[in-house]
């Protein structure tokens, strides 16, 4: 054991090292640390010298790791684990837990679940704060910039990223009784694609899977050409109640058939199965794969288990999530 050496390795440093990785920022990593910018640029001179190595480079947004930084990187964060891991009490006691979670998800679905998974866990831990925002395209970005959780519509995940697959989700048509298909208890696509149509969730509608959908489609002669385009719930739901067809969750239809029963004025809607020719060209035959995610850092975290474990066992047990 090289002695001297050892004690070169202030904790501090270690610390700062992992900050600034996660930031790309110094002065965001000074704001974290609660450090001033001068004295955390001479905590990474430090570092510099004591590995010999720049570690980072300066780039138009940001800071840039060293693939020397990522090397230590790999070292370094399973030795803050374990120390983090002395000072944690030998009881997790989930309601005395003072802490902010932030959830990013696809509207799709947190709408039907999110009231009464807020319930449950400000029940279990009532000083728990929770922040929820829409997946989008820098949704891995948001899980290593700090995000707690992703529940995605999604298979793979970047290296870094953890997940557990949660199962998955039928598509289904959602129709008004504004729809000239209203009453027939199936549809075709073409029958479908004869009337207009709304797309709710645009990130979806752009994902990798969906584009394959749509080109297989178009292969057969099928053009998808929605007229309203939309990530808001709200315009969604007055373009169905106009009388254009929504292709969605079998979790979606399940919120606008509550929708129909419980707002005074609107339309009756009827639900049905995905045509069968839209399910051929789907490359998860109509049944999506839902999952959860989380950045590496987190997963030994006695506080982010048990937040991940109570969304999975609630979504789980949703009668909208299949087994995979």
């Amino acid at each position: 054991m090289q002695i001297d050496d050892l004690l070169k390795l202030d904790i501090k440093l270690l610390v700062s090292f992992e900050i600034i990785l996660e930031e790309c920022s110094v002065s965001r990593a000074a704001e974290r640390l609660g450090v001033t910018q001068p004295a955390l640029s001479k905590s990474l001179q430090r570092l510099r010298d004591l590995f010999k190595d720049p570690l980072f480079t300066r780039q138009a947004y940001g800071l840039s790791p060293t693939s020397r930084a990522y090397e230590l990187h790999e070292q370094i964060t399973p030795i803050l684990g374990s120390m983090s891991n002395l000072l944690q009490p030998s009881h997790f006691d989930q309601s005395t837990l003072k802490r902010r979670f932030s959830i990013k998800a696809d509207e799709e679905l947190l709408l039907t679940f999110i009231e009464p998974l807020l319930a449950l866990l400000h029940y279990q831990a009532p000083n728990i704060r929770l922040t929820s925002s829409s997946w989008s395209d820098n949704g891995y970005d948001d899980l290593m910039n700090g995000v707690d959780l992703g529940i995605v519509n999604a298979e793979s995940t970047p290296n870094n990223i953890r997940s557990k697959m949660i199962g998955s989700m039928d598509a289904c048509v959602i129709l008004s009784e504004a729809h000239p298909l209203y009453f027939q208890d199936e549809v075709t696509l073409k029958e479908l694609l004869a009337h207009k149509t709304v797309v709710f969730n645009i990130h979806n509608f752009q994902s990798a899977t969906t584009s394959v959908t749509i080109e297989k489609l178009e292969q057969l002669g099928y053009v998808i050409e929605p007229k309203i385009e939309t990530d808001s719930i709200a315009v969604t739901i007055e373009a169905v109640k106009r009388g254009m067809a929504l292709i969605g969750s079998a979790q979606l239809g399940e919120l606008f058939s509550n929708i129909s029963s419980c707002r005074q004025n609107y339309t009756s809607i009827k639900v049905l199965p995905l045509p069968a020719d839209a399910v051929a060209a789907d490359p998860y035959n109509g049944r999506h794969p839902v999952q959860i995610c989380w950045h590496e850092r987190y997963d030994k975290d006695p506080a982010h288990r048990w937040f991940r474990e109570q969304i999975i066992n609630f979504m789980q047990s949703s009668p909208w999530v299949y087994e995979s």
